[in-house]
């Protein structure tokens, strides 16, 4: 069984985290571990025109292989080094989460989570959703890449001719899997 952990912070884009999980969790063979900033239930409820924060969690992560961790938990099992996680991801990752791992700092369980991916030399996926990016940013970025993770804009392609948003969605959805070594079909790939 492979485990993965999946972050949820406050910038725009619930959306990515959303899908996400919802594809991971179609395979019995995974097991996913998710949180859940406030301020991402925040945008939950903006981009899914839900304002129910308990409705939220029990249509969308109420499955077997999914257990959902309280930000707040660092007892949680994803705050230890010696539990094994193979890959984490942060979907989207707002440019506070950012900061605060690039500088060591956690203060909920999601940047807990980061800080072992990388002081483990786990695989660490960051979707970043914001634009423009100022110097701190990008310093910011460049200091989480060079402390091994994958830095991944929130950019879509549109080669593959998306039809709606879901099209745009699911292209970065797909990529992640790609990195995280997920077989999927949630995109037409160039030729």
């Amino acid at each position: 069984m492979r485990r993965f952990f999946v972050g949820i912070t406050g910038a725009s884009g619930f959306l990515y985290g959303l899908r996400l999980v919802d594809e991971l969790q179609k395979n019995n063979e995974h097991e996913i571990y998710i949180s859940i900033t406030p301020d991402a239930f925040t945008n939950a409820r903006l981009e899914l025109r839900e304002n129910d924060l308990i409705s939220i969690k029990d249509k969308y992560f109420n499955k077997s292989n999914i257990h959902f961790l309280d930000y707040r938990d660092f007892a949680a099992p994803v705050s230890s080094g010696s539990f094994n996680i193979d890959s984490y991801i942060v979907a989207p990752a707002s440019m506070g989460f950012v900061g605060r791992v690039a500088s060591g700092v956690s203060s909920n369980l999601i940047e807990r989570a980061a800080d072992v991916a990388l002081k483990e030399r786990r695989k660490l996926v960051i979707l970043f959703r914001e634009a423009p990016l100022n110097s701190i940013h990008l310093e910011n970025l460049l200091k989480l890449s060079n402390c091994g993770a994958i830095i991944f804009p929130a950019a879509p392609a549109f080669y593959h001719s998306p039809e709606n948003i879901n099209g745009l969605i699911d292209f970065i959805v797909g990529k992640i899997f790609d990195i995280i070594n997920v077989e999927h079909s949630l995109f037409k790939r160039w030729m």
